[in-house]
């Protein structure tokens, strides 16, 4: 089971989300996406462009989602293969 992972920055006072193009991103598990989602969130709000004031005065929070991806069955393999049945003769000849 594979999981998306989208890590979107929020804002009370507008009341809209906003989310970075490299999301989603693909996780393998959902406890990696729930810890990656954390970290990511911290990181995106503390830790890059956000100034103390912005996350103040637009009451910015951060929001992650972890969203189950249903991989389709693997499809059947294409390639030709020969038919042997039970009831085919073969026959040798011999060469001059």
């Amino acid at each position: 089971m594979k999981f998306f992972l989208t890590v979107y920055v929020c804002s009370a006072i507008a009341g809209n989300c906003f989310t970075h193009d490299t999301y989603p991103k693909p996780v393998d598990t959902y406890y990696d996406c729930v810890r990656t989602g954390l970290s990511e969130s911290y990181d995106i709000l503390y830790q890059g462009d956000f100034t103390e004031q912005e996350v103040v005065k637009y009451r910015m929070y951060p929001r992650f989602q972890c969203e189950e991806v249903i991989l389709p069955p693997k499809k059947p393999d294409t390639e030709k293969k020969p038919v042997v049945s039970s009831d085919t003769k073969v026959s040798y000849t011999s060469l001059p």
